[in-house]
């Protein structure tokens, strides 16, 4: 079962937020949504799961068509954090309460794993510190047993440990491969170690869709130093210069191939090391304009 997004459009207030989003996602996933705040991941969420009606494009699961009203659309669980329903709600009644709305919802299952953080299902929801509320909301996700999870900004001001036991249950739920998680995050760190792909929004489109690990093998992240000042052409026309401090330049080569490397070398750079990728690399390269064009 695969859910495909293809050539989605989204205008709100006569401005276009998604011009063609296209993009799809199989079973056994955790894949990162990036991109500049107020680029257009909420509205992508919101216009797949039909909060907002799309302008045009086409929203597929398993070849039933979700742009208009159809009962898969239970295959996908989303919670709009700035349209939270049940804020006054005792837990027990949110499980009862989506139990309705979700015909697979185990409150059974939403029960436990709330008992595990210290929760009863006498609390209400809007009693709950930001971290527990952030628990509760991927409690309902699992529980929920919809195929396909979207989150939006799940670690957004959450200490440390909140953080590390949401990934800890995300990468649980992804483990028998039956479950994909769609996750849109401002925290890179956390996507880093948590993605298998991550998709850049950029300009109303996706415009990379990259496997991390794939990425690792042909990009690479150097730091640096020639004899001159002078920054060499092989830097300006293959690589995105990250960071410049005096003579020393961090710079990423998105695709090092034996020729870019043999041109390196043929600058013979005083100091050249090699440094970890980083997603937050990533997404400098993919959203800062080439060396030639920064000022």
């Amino acid at each position: 079962m695969s859910l495909i997004v293809t050539k989605l459009q989204k205008r709100i207030a006569n401005q276009e937020v998604l011009r063609d989003i296209t993009f799809s996602l199989d079973r056994g996933q955790v894949v990162g949504l990036v991109g500049p705040n107020g680029i257009g991941k909420t509205t992508i969420f919101r216009t797949v799961t039909r909060q907002y009606i799309a302008d045009g494009g086409t929203v597929t699961l398993d070849r039933h068509d979700l742009t208009n009203e159809s009962p898969q659309q239970a295959a996908i669980f989303y919670l709009d954090q700035q349209h939270l329903f049940f804020r006054k709600y005792a837990l027990a009644k949110i499980a009862t309460t989506y139990a309705l709305l979700y015909p697979s919802f185990d409150q059974a299952a939403f029960l436990h794993l709330i008992k595990k953080f210290g929760l009863t299902g006498g609390q209400r929801f809007q009693g709950l510190s930001k971290g527990y509320q952030a628990l509760v909301m991927v409690a309902m996700a699992l529980a929920s047993q919809s195929p396909y999870v979207f989150l939006d900004e799940p670690f957004d001001g959450l200490d440390v440990l909140i953080r590390e036991r949401i990934v800890n249950l995300v990468v649980d739920a992804v483990a028998d491969g039956q479950r994909t998680f769609l996750i849109a995050s401002h925290n890179l760190a956390e996507l880093d170690g948590l993605s298998d792909r991550v998709l850049f929004v950029k300009d109303g489109r996706i415009s990379r869709d990259l496997t991390l690990e794939n990425v690792r093998q042909q990009a690479v992240k150097l730091q640096l130093v020639f004899r001159t000042k002078e920054i060499p052409a092989v830097i300006k026309q293959h690589g995105r210069i990250l960071n410049i401090r005096g003579r020393v330049i961090e710079v990423v080569f998105p695709d090092f191939t034996p020729d870019v490397q043999a041109a390196l070398q043929a600058e013979q750079p005083v100091l050249n090391e090699s440094l970890p990728l980083s997603l937050s690399d990533l997404f400098k390269v993919e959203f800062r304009k080439k060396h030639a064009e920064v000022g």
